[in-house]
């Protein structure tokens, strides 16, 4: 399943990737996240603490309090251990944003995963020193922080695999000044 996934996704993304127009990302900085890891790879190959803002606003999502519900912290737990967080630059090299995975190493795991592999997400944009705020929630299989740009910040696109592998849905993420939207979506069937 996860090579198919791989497969289904680099065939998936071949007829865009020349069409970048804007200079790539930084070599240095992870640009696709995944629920499945490949090839034993972790799934953020370079983790960052989380900062209280960015803890304070998890605590509020509503699957996290879910989970929180049926899953209390243990004594001497922090909500920080049920995640991992990687920095990502998304307006340039100057700002300090984030993308947000679930850890995936004990019970709770189950609250942000699909039996089908699709799982939870969150970028949160640097607003100047420690703030940050929530720039994008979504579900998939993975995200992928893409060269292109939208007001100045990179485009963001999720990858999910449904119906047993028969088909990717691909949805595009830009940002509208404040948070990311969707721009286009679409499901093509896997051959």
């Amino acid at each position: 399943m996860k090579s198919f996934f791989v497969a289904s996704t680099l065939l998936a993304c071949a007829p865009f990737c020349h069409a970048q127009s804007s200079p790539p990302a930084s070599t240095k900085e992870q640009p696709t996240f995944s629920v499945e890891t490949a090839d034993d790879r972790p799934r953020v190959v370079r983790p960052a603490a989380l900062p209280n803002t960015v803890l304070e606003a998890l605590k509020s999502d509503e699957a996290v309090k879910s989970c929180l519900k049926d899953n209390p912290l243990d004594p001497g737990k922090s909500l920080g251990s049920w995640f991992i967080a990687s920095v990502i630059h998304l307006a340039g090299p100057n700002e300090v944003d984030l993308v947000v995975v679930p850890s995936f190493q004990g019970e709770e795991s189950m609250c942000f995963e699909s039996v089908s592999g699709i799982g939870l997400f969150w970028i949160f944009r640097n607003n100047g020193g420690k703030q940050y705020q929530l720039a994008l929630r979504t579900y998939g299989n993975q995200i992928v922080i893409l060269p292109s740009r939208t007001k100045d910040y990179r485009n963001v696109r999720s990858d999910t695999i449904g119906q047993a592998g028969r088909y990717l849905t691909e949805s595009t993420f830009r940002f509208n000044g404040n948070s990311y939207v969707v721009a286009q979506e679409r499901t093509e069937e896997q051959r």
